[in-house]
């Protein structure tokens, strides 16, 4: 059996579970063993969700329990659902407990470069898996997409163009969300998918030179928290640039 740790029992945390859910119910050996979260009412809904699928995991607060609860190692993965701003120290803790268990982490794996690096660095040398969940290249349409560019069959890519409308982001536990420093941004903890796409495209293309600008200008402008009010940016244009030898430039917009 392949037991799951989550870490982080929000909408993503759930989003996760079912997952593993609907993977046990199509046959697969796998199972929720633990849960952890600070907050109890995402420990409770957690619970009912994973009873409801026939799951008994152990419920605690840190990530350290969650890894070894008494002296039992109780999981083989995690999955770091927890929001963005925490995701470093997180995953600094599991390295420092585990270098063999495997770790799923949601978008961003960072909110900041510095402490993307701190990660890598980190992580060098661990038999254990380390993966982003950055899920859009998996949908249908877009692997479709993918496969055709590789394939070569559409010829040479000179410019990639995406651009997405999309409701306000949604509510999350404590506001967290609202916030860049929490978020690291609408282009991070949003267009990190596009990013990926461009680059994974691109054959993993490694972007040179970046422009961009955006804003706030209709959204989150009469929602204060704490005498604060939300900076979350509602639109933004990204310009990239690749090697010239491969895609000249790749435009992004976000709104």
């Amino acid at each position: 059996m392949l037991r799951y740790g989550v870490c982080g029992c929000g909408l993503m945390g759930l989003e996760h579970i079912r997952n593993i859910g609907a993977m046990k119910n199509s046959g697969l050996d796998v199972a929720v063993t633990a849960l952890s979260d600070p907050e109890e009412s995402s420990l409770s809904e957690a619970l009912k969700v994973c009873e409801s699928l026939k799951f008994d995991p152990v419920a605690v607060k840190s990530v350290f329990d969650l890894l070894v609860h008494g002296s039992e190692t109780v999981v083989d993965v995690v999955i770091v659902a927890s929001p963005n701003h925490t995701h470093c120290q997180v995953l600094l803790d599991i390295f420092s407990i585990s270098s063999t268990v495997h770790v799923l982490v949601e978008k961003p794996l960072c909110t900041t470069v510095e402490d993307c690096m701190r990660v890598i660095e980190c992580a060098q040398g661990r038999a254990g898996l380390i993966w982003v969940g950055l899920e859009y290249r998996f949908m249908p349409p877009v692997a479709r997409l993918i496969e055709e560019a590789h394939s070569g069959r559409i010829g040479r890519i000179h410019q990639m163009f995406i651009r997405e409308h999309r409701f306000p982001f949604l509510r999350k536990v404590g506001d967290w969300n609202r916030f860049n420093r929490n978020s690291g941004g609408t282009l991070v903890e949003k267009c990190c998918h596009f990013f990926d796409l461009f680059n994974l495209v691109n054959h993993q293309a490694i972007p040179q030179r970046f422009c961009g600008s955006g804003g706030q200008s209709l959204n989150h402008l009469d929602e204060i928290y704490d005498g604060e009010r939300s900076d979350i940016m509602d639109n933004a244009f990204v310009l990239a640039k690749e090697r010239e030898s491969e895609v000249p430039s790749s435009p992004s917009r976000a709104n």
